[in-house]
């Protein structure tokens, strides 16, 4: 039995949102996940109950930048009709614009690391084992609380040593702006400062600035410290 990652999700007020809105939303975030599993960052997704959904991660040294990559798309998407209401409080004079978008998407992350007793492929649903366990357990537990991100493995010690860390990168996640949380997605994908100013349009030394104010210099050095401890676990 092989020890992987288990990502359980569901998208915070998602009934809060329209109908359209909501479905553009589902219908984004499935091909997001496509493309993480085209690029092998995820093996295997499934959606479910419309706001949920549940990935492997066969490297399960890359499962915490795998969770980062899916709160930063979330955090960094803006619905059509966001960007309205934006747009008419910019021409009424609202809102000073700082070159973000003012928006609460969130999204709940749980992260179980474990063995996998059997996987099922286009079926995660009949697939089981004590990483599924895990990643269900941590996801009922962040329901009502004020955090929106839990790890949980098979090692109480590293759970203990690793949740103030994770408490602490979760504060800082849901401080993100609209543009910090893209800015930070395309890094976690190992993209160069040159190249993610060409791809958003916009100067390098913004991203540089996008990249400091989102505290990056932290978070590598967690998701740094979290893959070189869990990569030999057997």
């Amino acid at each position: 039995m092989k020890i992987v990652g288990v990502i359980t999700g569901d998208i915070v007020d998602s009934r809060g949102m329209s109908v359209k809105a909501r479905e553009k939303l589902y219908l984004d975030l499935k091909k997001f996940l496509e493309e993480l599993k085209k690029q092998v960052w995820i093996t295997e997704y499934e959606l479910f109950r419309g706001d949920s959904f549940q990935c492997v991660i066969e490297k399960k040294e890359e499962s915490l930048k795998v969770c980062l990559m899916i709160r930063a798309f979330i955090k960094s998407y803006i619905s059509l009709e966001q960007k309205k209401i934006y747009a008419d409080y910019l021409d009424k004079g609202k809102i000073a614009t700082k070159g973000y978008f003012p928006n609460k998407n969130d999204i709940r992350l749980a992260l179980g690391i474990g063995k996998v007793d059997f996987l099922k492929k286009n079926s995660l649903a009949h697939s089981d084992g004590e990483a599924f366990h895990l990643s269900g357990d941590a996801l009922d537990h962040l329901k009502g609380a004020p955090y929106r991100m839990m790890v949980k493995t098979f090692d109480k010690a590293f759970n203990e040593s690793i949740e103030s860390s994770v408490l602490l990168l979760d504060a800082i996640l849901q401080k993100w702006t609209n543009n910090q949380a893209e800015i930070i997605q395309l890094k976690l994908r190992n993209m160069k400062e040159d190249d993610i100013a060409k791809k958003l349009k916009i100067t390098q030394p913004a991203v540089n600035q996008r990249t400091k104010t989102s505290q990056w210099y932290a978070i590598e050095k967690l998701l740094s410290y979290f893959a070189t401890t869990i990569k030999d676990w057997k």
